[in-house]
């Protein structure tokens, strides 16, 4: 058995859903495009992650001859009817940058060991940002969609890819570049609330997912924790990801109508999820219910606070007033102002004096310039 084989039966072995192999080669495309849009991804290209010196492994591993790609799919369980439109898929399935005490990071981890074990020199992760999306297509396992995702053979565009740049030269697979999307389709590009898409074009400004946690103060270069307006309307429910283009794809329609089994925690996690407890976010209920699934991005409680705020915003259901204007007493400006914006959009005159009791007392100037601007609206 060839060392390709036995890497690669060790890869479904541990529970990935694909697996390919490729060369080490740059992604010239990729760090073009990082280049020409320097100010739309400054929040990427200019943070620890180094993308544009990824995009040619070699650079930072100058012994790197090939790159091994996972594909897991994370569409396995049922996804919570609770959780849908509020929190991303890949989220919920806790695959994505699974730390390596969860079973997920832990697949990640075991199978970076075993290649070490084979004597191989292996990087990725934050030290080597390879474009997985692209390394995937090269390697064979999958193609590119309108959205910009990368689709698998099995699980769609729900899947998480991982890379791992290795020293050994192995047998690489047939590339598969090619853009599988029906012709003509655009369901994706005109399904997005804020217009983020073009055509295998994504402005990262504008998209839902990149709203709901890269908006934080000193997250990366360019960043910060305001969320335009108009963007705020656009959010919906969604407070960690957003799945729109992808459950109108006519591609991941196969997967979205299947009926897998029920996950036990996320369907704890799912009982127990409240916007207005997230509003009004204690340390109890973020470690046992927000903290297991959305650990990824969001570093600060103020910001699931936020991204509740405006939900609630957004649901026109003024039951919610009573808690919004409770958390117009919460020690966070940022908190106070958004929940303000919040009550400005439900209206009703409760809403009313709540902000105009806040606004008498409010010393943030951010906050009261939220607070004119709902007494405004």
């Amino acid at each position: 058995m060839s060392l390709t084989r036995q890497i690669k039966d060790t890869a479904l072995d541990l529970g990935y859903s694909d697996v390919g192999v490729t060369t080490a080669e740059p992604f010239v495309s990729y760090a073009e495009e990082l280049k020409a849009n320097r100010d739309a991804f400054a929040f990427f290209t200019e943070s620890p992650l180094r993308p544009i010196e990824g995009a040619d492994p070699r650079t930072i591993m100058p012994e790197a001859k090939s790159i091994i790609v996972t594909a897991f799919d994370s569409s396995k369980e049922a996804f919570s009817p609770e959780l849908v439109g509020k929190i991303g898929r890949i989220y919920q399935a806790r695959c994505y940058n699974a730390p390596r005490n969860r079973i997920n990071g832990a697949r990640r981890q075991m199978f970076k060991d075993y290649l070490e074990k084979l004597g191989m020199k292996v990087m990725g992760g934050p030290q080597l940002n390879v474009s997985e999306r692209l390394a995937a297509a090269r390697a064979g396992i999958a193609t590119i969609g309108r959205n910009n995702f990368a689709y698998t053979r099995n699980a769609g565009s729900f899947a998480v890819l991982t890379a791992f740049v290795v020293d050994a030269e192995l047998e690489y697979d047939e590339p598969t570049m090619e853009i599988h999307c029906p012709d003509g389709c655009r369901l994706c590009i005109d399904a997005c609330p804020t217009g983020a898409l073009e055509p295998l074009k994504l402005n990262p400004r504008k998209c839902i997912a990149y709203n709901c946690f890269m908006s934080q103060d000193d997250y990366a270069p360019s960043t910060s924790s305001h969320i335009p307006p108009e963007i705020r309307t656009q959010m919906g429910s969604w407070i960690h990801g957003c799945d729109i283009c992808q459950e109108v794809c006519p591609r991941n329609q196969r997967k979205l109508k299947a009926n897998p089994p029920v996950n036990a925690f996320l369907a704890r996690i799912a009982a127990e999820f409240d916007l207005r407890k997230i509003l009004l976010l204690t340390d109890e209920y973020y470690e046992a219910v927000l903290r297991p699934v959305m650990y990824n991005y969001i570093r600060g409680k103020k910001y699931f606070q936020r991204n509740a705020a405006i939900a609630l915003g957004n649901s026109g259901d003024r039951s919610h007033v009573p808690y919004l204007a409770q958390a117009l007493n919460d020690t966070n400006p940022m908190v106070r102002g958004y929940s303000a914006w919040a009550l400005g959009r439900l209206g009703g005159e409760e809403a009313r004096a709540a902000i105009e009791e806040s606004f008498s007392r409010e010393k943030d100037e951010s906050a009261k310039g939220e607070m004119e601007s709902a007494l405004a609206a």
